[in-house]
């Protein structure tokens, strides 16, 4: 081939894919580039537009205070540290490459490892993409760390050139390669050499069945977008396949990590594969609100199997018990049917240990056992259960490190109390680890080891030392000496029945003060303004004008003090609350032996001053079953706005 005829072939190259990238970056949302076998996908629409809105949050007024300056440093060095790079991309690269919509998801295609990809449209910014390539370049080849090659991916009859970078994993030493390709208005990366093949063809016309055609993620963004006041783009969309997913992020785990059967598998089998898709979308400073979020769990078919445990129910209204008190930290309501739940839990039971009837075993042996309790769990217990649980909390921020303290309560159907109450008595009575209190004048039971030592009792709490013989089933204290995580869960659990409900809470003491809780309407957190910001607010919902079955209400000021103070001292691996067992996971992951240590530093935060964030509100989160699964709503507000 002639130089004059190369040249001509390499122009109409270049201009055939400039045309094909700036046809995406003007006409073609991401989500129709990338294929119908993309498992986990979220898009930001535009990083600029999220950028701004962000920062007309009280949240982000609140961080952006100079008292946070050095705090601000320290945890972005932090991040870049600990961020898994599995692309190369740092934070300030998702700010400073796109110009438009980002977007990133796991692919799964069939017969394939499953990978990662990401797509940026970044029209205007070739000199900073340029710069991106060079730097990752020399940081991977620096000290002969890893390596960099150009390839050719050809798509068709053309090819483009790919950047193609090999690192070791820097925890297993594993060599990764990823692959970068810049067009004239996109960036690609991915860590499959196919998935850049795939999104290649996608723009060069290749037919190709794309993730905005799949009928679940159509259907989930559909139903959040009736229900947004506004016709912009969502700042944030997500969608995801759960057992897909699940499944897709197993298979990269090495075989000799992975234990027993795949929890996905499971969940398939007994009928969780009816949650087609949840997605939702996420947008910060509109409508009115700081942050408001939607969520649809799309199950388009009638639930099936263990599935059926997912029982909610919509009612009119749910109840807000007086003993959640004026100044609960947050609380939630939830309505569904614990009948229901239990009556189809046994096939998943008997799936995850792997023996068939197991299920059915264990409910015979509360039965039947002559050393056990003698109870029917059905017919005694869950049969008299009602339709709403309940629940509250509270910090103390002088203890940090007791955490939160939580409340939940399960209501009963009136005239059902003492029959409840007896179950309770004859499943607990003759646990050695169980010791009867009286709280509020009712009968409660608290778990309390004797292996280690007594526990430490509140004051006012009478104990009751049960002297019938143990029953021959397992104990709380055979519980606590394993190293299930339920075993962390119990202790110090107290449960029993009172005021027409069976409660759990983690704290007698706190569980007492709830109880005392007086009928004085002014003590209840109906009367509180916020509160009835939030009502007024939620009872324009149109979403609930057939009733809903989940609600929760939370002053942000009290979420935030509690996190910020574990967080501060360093003590999110020592964290109780729920919110902090989940910043565990993300922030304090645990060693082979168990053992947690943070991974973040939050000691360069100043001392919490409730001042700066007065006006960070509360937030809402509802919740109603329709035709076609789930559909939950949560937003934020600033009153003062």
């Amino acid at each position: 081939m002639s130089k004059r005829k190369m040249r001509f072939f390499l122009a109409l190259a270049w201009f055939f894919l400039s045309c094909m990238s700036a046809a995406l970056a003007q006409n073609i949302a991401i989500d129709s580039v990338f294929p119908d076998t993309t498992q986990i996908f979220i898009s930001v629409s535009n990083v600029k537009d999220l950028s701004d809105h962000w920062q007309q949050t009280a949240l982000y007024a609140t961080l952006a205070a100079p008292q946070y300056q050095e705090f601000r440093d320290s945890i972005r060095q932090q991040i870049e540290t600990a961020w898994p790079n599995r692309l190369g991309l740092n934070l300030q690269d998702f700010t400073t490459l796109p110009s438009g919509e980002i977007a990133g998801g796991l692919i799964a295609q069939p017969g394939k490892k499953p990978g990662f990809a990401v797509m940026m449209n970044v029209d205007g910014n070739a000199a900073e993409v340029n710069e991106f390539l060079m730097r990752l370049i020399r940081k991977t080849t620096e000290n002969q760390r890893g390596s960099a090659a150009k390839e050719r991916i050809v798509i068709g009859r053309q090819s483009v050139e790919a950047t193609a970078l090999s690192f070791p994993d820097k925890e297993t030493g594993v060599v990764r390669t990823a692959y970068y390709v810049a067009l004239p208005q996109l960036l690609i990366a991915a860590d499959q050499k196919y998935l850049v093949e795939l999104l290649l063809g996608r723009l060069a016309g290749e037919k190709l069945n794309p993730l905005a055609n799949r009928p679940e993620y159509q259907a989930i963004l559909a139903r959040c977008a009736q229900d947004a006041k506004s016709t912009a783009r969502p700042q944030i969309k997500f969608f995801l396949n759960p057992l897909a997913a699940g499944e897709a992020i197993r298979s990269l785990v090495p075989q000799d990590q992975l234990k027993g059967q795949s929890p996905f598998m499971v969940l398939a089998k007994q009928g969780f594969g009816g949650v087609a898709g949840v997605g939702g979308t996420i947008d910060f400073a509109t409508e009115s609100y700081e942050c408001v979020y939607r969520v649809k769990v799309y199950i388009p078919q009638p639930m099936t199997r263990a599935l059926k445990t997912l029982s909610f129910t919509n009612v009119d209204a749910l109840v807000h018990p007086q003993w959640i008190g004026a100044n609960a930290t947050r609380y939630t309501l939830l309505s569904f049917n614990p009948l229901v739940t239990f009556n189809n839990v046994g096939p998943l039971f008997d799936e995850f240990v792997e023996t068939e009837g197991a299920w059915n075993d264990v409910i015979d042996s509360f039965e039947k056992d002559k050393l056990g309790p003698q109870v029917n769990l059905r017919a005694d217990l869950f049969a008299n259960f009602g339709r709403q649980i309940s629940s509250t909390n509270a910090f103390d921020p002088e203890k940090v490190s007791d955490g939160e303290k939580f409340v939940f309560a399960l209501n009963i159907i009136e005239g059902k109390e003492q029959a409840t109450a007896e179950a309770l008595r004859k499943m607990f009575e003759p646990d050695p680890d169980v010791t009867q209190i009286t709280l509020a004048g009712a009968e409660f039971w608290q778990y309390s080891p004797q292996k280690g030592g007594r526990a430490t009792r509140p004051t006012g709490v009478r104990p009751i030392r049960s002297t019938r013989p143990s029953a021959t089933r397992p104990t709380a204290e055979s519980i606590a000496a394993s190293d299930a995580p339920e075993a962390e869960l119990i202790k110090g659990s107290v449960f029993g029945v009172a005021k027409g409900a069976l409660y759990v809470s983690n704290d007698a003491q706190y569980l007492q003060k709830k109880l005392a809780e007086t009928a004085n309407p002014n003590d209840s957190i109906l009367n509180q303004p916020e509160h009835k910001i939030a009502i007024q607010r939620l009872a324009q919902e149109p979403a609930i004008v057939n009733g809903l079955f989940l609600l929760g209400y939370a002053r942000n000021i009290d979420g935030l003090r509690e996190n910020y103070e574990l967080f501060r001292r360093g003590m999110i691996p020592q964290g109780k609350t729920l919110s902090a067992r989940l910043l565990n996971a993300a922030l304090a992951p645990a060693d082979q032996q168990g053992a947690r240590t943070a991974k973040f530093d939050g000691s360069t935060l100043p001392p919490f001053d409730e001042s700066i964030v007065q006006n960070i509100g509360f937030s809402l989160l509802f919740g109603v079953v329709e035709n076609d699964g789930f559909f939950l709503k949560g937003f934020s507000v600033n009153p003062a706005k």
